[in-house]
């Protein structure tokens, strides 16, 4: 059969069942389950893991999923509290003039609520409790207040001129962790085991109101599952692929990818249930007493099968998944009923971003849709694997259990953050299927790869959109990544730190400043009036610089400082801004050193980065490209006159035949070797 192009990005390791059975090395977990420990568990999962290829899509161990302990790991139910209650009898109120009289202080409070919840309801001043250390009086009220009427109150408190600020005293308990029976054994969720901070951020926010879409080999009836899927949909246009005899329907059940021997490698594969995987990772049901947690407790699911067999599937028929997922038209498809809120793609294919794709992932980001996708498994750059090259994707690369870049990952500048992924020792735990071929019963299965990374970090978006259901993709990105830690291409995920960065709708926005290099700079060049207004405050970027973003009509720009090359304007919505982001913003070409200027016929940009230059130039016939100024290649392009010389660069710098090469619009190729240096033929 014709190999279609898009694989899973998965490394398969051991099943763990849900009941009681012997294991892959022939013991019993039913006698010593009680006293079950993270190492005890790893070192079963290090006895049952095959040797796979990186790149494979490969089934699990060839034995059937048999029992698992009906007791499971200790649970932590017992000595987890109840969330804290959400209602509140007090309020902190801060006066410009703290010694002002307690009865003149009253009457604000209660004029307040009389104007915010009508007379009948106002609440009156029971007490003042005390005055903290910032001078601030907490006021208890003689009845609670719920979270809506807390915000009216606060709101109106606010307004009074003799109050500084305002707000609800609210009681507060330890981080929620969940009760299920496998929550100590997923280190994913521990940073003291190589984890992210899952926990904290669950007390701001568990995902509600969102639906991830997970566009993979379909899903499988679990208990861990069922309760949380919204109706999916098949969009395997391909019999030869389906297994299920048939074309697009709305049946997403995962029909297994297993083959025979020969006929998509040399050995026969039983089936992987990826999907199934996938989702659990990323909603899967929580608290329940069972099983695992998923990274959005209160997230639905859409299973969006686009993966058959060979765990293979049509980019074509992925893009239009892509879409449908985010409500937008499909031709000869239904409408989707039920949109995502987020896309993930555990997925990949070589080479370029096709239009294809690409327009499907325009289409669901203009519809405020993140579309989040694996970086890939084959540890090379992955500027060379798509989707992870798509613009408007958040990439994923895979860490391992000490929070470095697992050796299988793919990395580099188009990589936005790090989450755990996994390895061979330590691989992670969700919902799978029994069947060796098509489905059979509900269990629990260890694999490991970008596949399992992606997910945590859907799930981490679908936390932030609870918050600001409205919040673009592209503020999204922004917020993952400032709130990561390490480098570009190793930012490591933080959904506790995004989640907080994100202000719930409803709430006053935050006031943010604009000063020093970066607000000379906004307001010599148009200010608000051109720009618009900052939508954070002034930020660390990479190499000791600072960034700041503004917003006009939805329309995006970041002014960047360093001390090399002052502030200047970098519009992220230009074809030069776009290509600029592309290249992994001020940590691939360095900090811009102009604005972006227009001239006749095109526009250009200048960069700096240590001794380096780049000018990135667009024009309508050329597109965007970037020249290397301080290199052999740029060197001579300038000499030669610049785009009246040699024309518009049509071409980045490119490797051919041992010679770095670049293609520009008057005819001419450049060429490059260390030897040899530059020469030029047309």
């Amino acid at each position: 059969m014709k190999t279609p192009f898009s694989r899973p990005c998965t490394m398969p390791a051991a099943r763990y069942s849900s009941r009681r059975a012997g294991l892959a090395d022939g013991s019993s977990r039913g006698d010593h389950d009680a006293a079950a420990s993270w190492s005890s568990l790893t070192g079963v999962l290090r006895r049952s893991v095959l040797p796979i290829a990186v790149t494979a899509a490969l089934a699990f161990s060839a034995q059937p999923a048999v029992a698992a302990p009906e007791s499971g790991p200790d649970s932590p139910a017992s000595t987890v509290p109840n969330d804290p209650p959400t209602e509140s009898d007090r309020v902190i109120v801060k006066f410009h003039d703290p010694a002002a009289a307690e009865t003149t202080k009253e009457k604000v409070v209660e004029e307040a609520a009389e104007n915010a919840l009508s007379e009948a309801k106002a609440p009156e001043v029971s007490e003042k409790v005390k005055t903290t250390a910032a001078q601030a009086d907490v006021l208890e009220l003689d009845r609670e207040l719920d979270e809506t009427e807390q915000k009216k109150l606060v709101a109106e408190i606010q307004a009074d001129p003799a109050v500084e600020y305002a707000e609800a005293d609210r009681l507060a308990s330890t981080s929620w962790v969940p009760n299920d029976t496998y929550t100590a054994y997923q280190w994913t969720l521990w940073p003291q085991q190589g984890g992210v901070n899952f926990t904290q951020a669950w007390d701001l926010s568990r995902g509600n109101g969102q639906t991830i879409a997970v566009l993979d080999t379909g899903i499988t009836s679990h208990g861990d599952l069922n309760s949380k899927v919204v109706p999916g949909r098949d969009f395997i246009n391909d019999t030869a692929l389906s297994r299920d005899g048939d074309l697009r329907d709305a049946n997403p059940q995962d029909q297994g990818d297993w083959s025979a021997a020969g006929e998509c490698s040399p050995a026969a594969r039983n089936s992987s249930w990826h999907g199934t995987h996938v989702a659990g990772l990323a909603a899967g049901v929580t608290n329940n007493g069972n099983g695992i947690v998923g990274a959005a407790p209160g997230a639905k699911i859409q299973p969006v099968r686009v993966l058959g067999k060979c765990t293979n599937g049509w980019v074509s028929d992925i893009a239009d998944a892509v879409a449908w997922s985010a409500g937008a038209p499909v031709a000869g498809q239904p409408a989707n009923r039920t949109p995502a809120t987020v896309i993930n793609l555990s997925l990949n294919y070589p080479g370029e971003c096709g239009t294809t794709m690409q327009n499907a992932i325009n289409a669901a980001v203009n519809r405020r849709v993140p579309v989040v996708a694996a970086a890939g498994n084959s540890a090379v750059n992955a500027g060379g694997t798509a989707p992870a090259n798509c613009a408007n994707t958040i990439v994923v690369g895979a860490s391992d259990n000490n929070g470095n870049t697992a050796s299988y990952s793919n990395t580099g500048a188009v990589v936005d953050v790090l989450a755990p992924g996994g390895t061979s020792q330590y691989p992670m735990l969700s919902t799978v299927n029994a069947g060796t071929r098509g489905p059979a019963g509900a269990t629990y299965g260890n694999m490991y790869g970008t596949s399992m990374a992606t997910p945590l970090v859907s799930g981490t978006v679908a936390l932030m959109k609870q918050r600001d259901p409205a919040i673009t993709p592209a503020r999204v990105e922004q917020i993952l990544k400032s709130t990561a830690s390490g480098r570009l291409g190793s930012l490591t995920l933080n959904p506790a730190a995004a989640v907080r960065a994100v202000a719930p709708t409803g709430q006053a926005q935050a006031s943010y400043t604009v000063s020093g290099g970066i607000g000379t700079t906004w307001r010599a060049t148009g200010g608000a009036a051109k720009w618009g207004n900052p939508v954070m405050n002034e930020a660390n970027a990479s190499n000791g610089g600072r960034y700041q973003e503004f917003v006009k009509n939805g329309r995006k720009v970041t002014i960047y400082w360093s001390s090399a090359t002052g502030a200047n304007v970098v519009e992220n919505s230009t074809v030069i801004g776009k290509k600029f982001i592309a290249a992994g913003r001020e940590r691939g070409y360095g900090f811009p050193s102009s604005g972006e200027a227009r001239v006749n016929g095109g526009s250009y940009q200048m960069y700096r980065k240590g001794s380096s230059v780049t000018k990135t130039l667009w024009s309508a016939r050329s597109g965007a490209h970037a020249v290397k100024e301080t290199g052999g290649i740029g060197g001579a392009w300038k000499r030669a006159g610049l785009e009246r010389g040699w024309g518009w660069p049509t071409t980045d710098e490119y490797t051919s035949n041992g010679e770095v090469r670049q293609q520009f619009s008057n005819g001419v190729t450049a060429h490059w070797t260390a030897k040899r240096g530059v020469w030029t033929t047309r």
